[in-house]
């Protein structure tokens, strides 16, 4: 699916979304790459990116109330037709993230994770937010 179609689906598909812009505190790569792996796995599929995890801190809520301050995010497990290739962030990095959360102090559920300049302009609710 692409993004504008996973975050029309967060959208519609759970009605207790949290929408937050965040700021990436930090960032790592998952797995420990087979050494020349990763070089033929790029030259196979251009956007392969080894799976990464980021924590990122909440910055401002834009769909919904109350929040864990921090988030943590994962890319890159599924194959190349299932995974967009999105790179990992750089600590500073602003993201928005799509998640549900039972509690402001518990774990969330992220759905969905895209750098604000790529859902800035796919979700028109974040349109006001990048002026």
């Amino acid at each position: 699916m692409s993004p504008e179609q996973r975050v029309e689906n967060a959208y519609s598909k759970h009605p207790d979304l949290r929408v937050a812009v965040v700021s990436v505190t930090e960032s790592r790569h998952l797995t420990s790459p087979v050494k020349g792996m990763e070089q033929t796995l790029r030259r196979l599929d251009t956007r392969y990116e080894a799976p990464w995890r980021a924590t990122a801190a909440v910055k401002k809520i834009i769909v919904g109330q109350g929040s864990p301050e921090l988030l943590v995010f994962d890319r890159g497990w599924g194959a190349a037709a299932c995974d967009d290739g999105t790179t990992m962030p750089r600590r500073g990095d602003k993201w928005v993230v799509y998640y549900t959360s039972s509690s402001s102090t518990g774990t969330a559920n992220v759905l969905e994770s895209y750098p604000l300049a790529t859902a800035s302009r796919i979700d028109a609710t974040l349109r006001d937010y990048v002026r």
